[in-house]
């Protein structure tokens, strides 16, 4: 790993990949890499505007208000593919 990467998860902050996006419902899935736990993204969580399957992100755990459990929050595209094959 990356001594980026290894900076980013020091401060509480996960990264992983879009495995699922639906930009007309506006939210999507992402796969930690970290530990592998898939996590629920809203459009209104994204900084760079909605993210595409395979893209990897960084992110941080938060409370869904509504529902009680975890999802992604304030999430940054790191990069976008071809890279995929390299994460997987």
């Amino acid at each position: 790993m990356s001594s980026l990467m290894d900076e980013y998860l020091s401060q509480d902050r996960e990264w992983g990949v879009i495995t699922r996006f639906d930009k007309t419902k506006g939210y999507g899935f992402i796969k930690s890499k970290k530990d592998g736990v898939s996590y629920f993204v809203h459009k209104s969580q994204c900084r760079s505007g909605c993210p595409e399957y395979g893209y990897l992100v960084e992110f941080s755990v938060g409370i869904n208000k509504r529902t009680g459990e975890e999802q992604a929050e304030d999430v940054i595209v790191i990069e976008t593919p071809p890279y995929r094959k390299r994460y997987r």
